[in-house]
């Protein structure tokens, strides 16, 4: 019988619950019956501490035992007597605080049964990601492609259950053994089947028993115009087959748009640098300008400045959802040119006299300096 419970689990009285268990966890890893074969004295031991276990991990319990003491739990003055128990039997005792397959799922191999369990669930297959090289154009007009994709899909031999299969004789279909280990019955996995309730009669000579074969597949995918760096096109079933019946999963195709050389991209808007030189920018003048979807002609006003941009009216990039197309901006980049001549410099003074601003000076009259 214990003398403390606290002592026991080798927590201080105001431990927490996660403290408390994981204190519990630790022992009953180092005196489980199991892992101590025909040991006596570690058998006592785990008796010992999942009494203790069974009080503090439930609230109403250790209120009791922290306010009366021991003598609260002391049935006839002999305690609890575990020395025939079993795993139902503390349950009973002690609430459905005790969850012994929490505590004891690692131990007792309960993350190979849920393993197993999901083995044997029907699971959805999983999704192919595709990278697909686009050129500019593309993504204007859209275009179609076809890719040579290989991914899993289920035998059609065996239907996906990997060959001939019966009911295990070891477990009798449920996937699971038990036995009396001192007083306690431990569920197990069973080693036969491995928890699948099943063993193969004949594997499949196809699949060689995996339920699924590769396979190589030529998809046609229609790329919509406006996609981007990254965009998805989902192409619904061209994943890998599903588990025991379940949904294959998709394909995305994952797009990696090609730069161009003269427009650069922002969002739906296209820009393109237009070189003019400085006499066409004061002057005004007339120029073919490119977009995607052929050249243009328009008129360049007078007085142009450097860097000013001029708006095409959807002549972008068509939006992916729809809903429209994207602006073209011409930006001007104008080229001032060297001038070697004195008499044109000196008509350039002229000029400079007439038309020039001082520009320090309206920045002043302004207050900007």
């Amino acid at each position: 019988m214990a003398k403390d419970y606290y002592e026991e689990l080798g927590v201080q009285r105001g431990a927490g619950a996660d403290e408390i268990k994981k204190a519990y966890r630790k022992l009953a890893r180092k005196y489980h019956p199991d892992v101590n074969p025909g040991d006596k004295t570690a058998e006592d031991r785990f008796k010992k501490i999942s009494e203790a276990y069974g009080v503090l991990s439930n609230e109403e319990k250790r209120r009791q035992y922290d306010s009366v003491g021991h003598d609260a739990f002391v049935s006839g003055g002999q305690g609890y007597d575990f020395s025939g128990a079993n795993f139902e039997d503390i349950r009973n005792t002690f609430g459905g605080g005790f969850d012994f397959d929490d505590i004891f799922g690692d131990i007792f191999g309960g993350g190979n049964r849920r393993a197993s369990a999901n083995r044997n669930r029907v699971m959805r297959g999983d999704d192919l990601y595709y990278n697909l090289r686009v050129p500019f154009y593309d993504v204007i007009n859209g275009n179609e492609y076809e890719l040579n994709v290989s991914h899993s899909v289920t035998c059609s031999e065996c239907g996906g259950k990997g060959g001939e299969k019966k009911a295990c004789p070891t477990c009798g279909g449920t996937g699971q053994t038990s036995r009396n280990k001192g007083g306690f019955f431990v569920s197990s996995v069973c080693s036969s089947c491995g928890g699948s309730g099943q063993v193969t009669v004949k594997q499949c000579g196809t699949c060689h028993g995996r339920g699924q074969v590769e396979s190589k597949e030529r998809i046609k995918v229609r790329i919509p115009k406006g996609v981007d760096k990254n965009s998805k096109i989902r192409v619904p079933g061209k994943g890998n087959a599903g588990l025991n019946g379940g949904a294959s999963g998709d394909l995305y195709i994952v797009t990696n748009v090609q730069d161009h050389p003269v427009y650069r991209r922002e969002g739906d808007n296209l820009y393109v640098d237009v070189e003019m030189d400085m006499f066409e920018a004061a002057l005004g003048e007339k120029i073919e300008a490119p977009t995607p979807y052929g050249a243009v002609t328009l008129n360049i006003p007078a007085g142009t400045q450097p860097g000013q941009k001029f708006r095409l009216k959807g002549k972008g990039v068509p939006m992916l959802k729809g809903g429209g197309t994207g602006d073209l901006y011409l930006v001007m980049n104008v080229k001032i040119p060297a001038v070697a001549y004195e008499a044109d410099r000196e008509t350039l003074r002229e000029m400079m006299k007439k038309y020039a601003t001082n520009v320090r000076e309206e920045l002043l009259k302004k207050g900007k300096i």
